[in-house]
């Protein structure tokens, strides 16, 4: 493959054609003009001297003059210079431009430099910019941004993929482990073999919901979104399946929502609410409430749930949508969880062109709210609130 020309050399033979177009310009105009004067100075006459009366009354023809031999030689040798100027003028402005244009690529050659070393461990280094200021300077702090948020998607799929792994492996080991023990002991009395088929029943399921909560984090946006959902209807049955968990808790869960249609999918929007009841749920303390209130804001459609759990310290707040990321590890794996329920929410919402987020809330407790677009105008969500349950 033929090597392409540098931009500095692309640089100087544009310049150089520049140049070379002015040079010609410049020369041949010059040369006109003294044509033009060398003529009109030999067409002058010298008369000879006479009175005025007679001068006045005779009137003398201007002749036509041939050029001499002189005026000949001094048009080529005029020629010959302006060309040879030409000539000197085009090597020196070359040899100049082509300097300076190095000179001024340098920052850039030293970026390309920068870049080159840089690899997977220290793509988060910033580069040294250059306090020039110009394109190059824009260009340095550009690529450093880049490079954090190229770091930072590195440093995630890490975390994730360590985090999946660490996932599969606790129960393909549990699985492992029972059925080592089922062989060793070789115990198949009803009882004996109901207990292991339970575990590993289980465990399955386990892997299941694992990896079916992976592949609605991987792509979300692929789903289809054209249904019209009722939210009120939605967020009902989604209460109603987490009443179940909350009332083995003790824990209550009150709504208050206005009837909304929004265009999305139903089984990701059902995921979504589901995973931030059942959230609230888990960290509500027994004898707790699970507040839900639902309702049409500026043509958006805001859920907020409400828990009177002990909270998220302030440092861990802006992860708890991360996959996998854990308030607190040992409580939430006690529980059951995986640590992907606030991760799909956030990438459910984004799919349907809303938001997530967390508030504290005064009381104590922590405040979830998601929003999405309505398809319906404000005057047509009017309709009474449902009983609360």
């Amino acid at each position: 493959m033929k090597k392409p020309m540098s931009l500095r050399l692309r640089l100087t033979l544009l310049c150089a054609v520049l140049l070379t177009l002015c040079c010609l310009l410049l020369t041949l105009t010059n040369n006109l003009s003294a044509i033009q004067m060398a003529d009109a100075m030999q067409a002058v006459p010298v008369l000879p001297a006479q009175d005025a009366a007679a001068g006045a009354a005779a009137s003398l023809p201007m002749m036509e003059l041939e050029a001499s031999e002189t005026v000949r030689q001094a048009r080529g040798i005029f020629h010959l210079q302006s060309l040879l100027a030409m000539a000197a003028v085009l090597a020196a402005g070359l040899f100049l431009i082509y300097r300076l244009v190095g000179k001024a690529l340098d920052p850039l050659d030293e970026l390309a430099r920068q870049i080159r070393g840089r690899t997977a461990e220290d793509l988060g280094r910033p580069l040294a910019v250059p306090d020039s200021g110009d394109e190059v300077a824009e260009l340095a702090r550009a690529f450093n941004q880049m490079s954090r948020r190229l770091n930072q998607v590195f440093v995630m799929q890490k975390n994730f993929s360590h985090n999946a792994a660490h996932e599969f492996r606790t129960p393909l080991s549990i699985l492992k482990t029972r059925t080592g023990l089922f062989r060793k002991k070789r115990d198949f009395r009803p009882e004996a073999v109901q207990d292991f088929l339970q575990i590993m029943e289980g465990e399955v399921d386990r892997l299941s919901a694992l990896v079916e909560s992976l592949l609605e984090l991987t792509n979300p946006e692929a789903a289809e979104r054209a249904a019209q959902v009722s939210m009120d209807a939605l967020i009902r049955d989604a209460a109603g399946e987490a009443a179940l968990s909350a009332a083995a808790r003790d824990v209550s869960i009150q709504t208050d929502i206005s009837p909304c249609v929004l265009p999305g999918n139903e089984r990701l929007l059902h995921r979504a609410v589901f995973n931030l009841l059942e959230n609230a749920v888990k960290y509500n303390p027994a004898g707790g409430t699970v507040r839900v209130s639902g309702h049409l804001a500026d043509g958006r459609f805001r859920l907020d749930v409400s828990d009177q759990g002990p909270g998220i310290p302030p440092d861990l707040r802006r992860r708890i949508f991360e996959p996998f990321f854990r308030v607190d590890d040992a409580r939430t794996r006690q529980q059951g969880g995986a640590g992907l329920g606030l991760a799909l929410v956030q990438a459910i919402a984004e799919a349907h062109g809303g938001t997530v987020r967390m508030e504290e809330r005064a009381a104590g407790g922590s405040r979830f709210i998601l929003e999405l677009p309505c398809a319906l105008q404000p005057a047509a969500c009017t309709a009474p609130d449902r009983p609360k349950l």
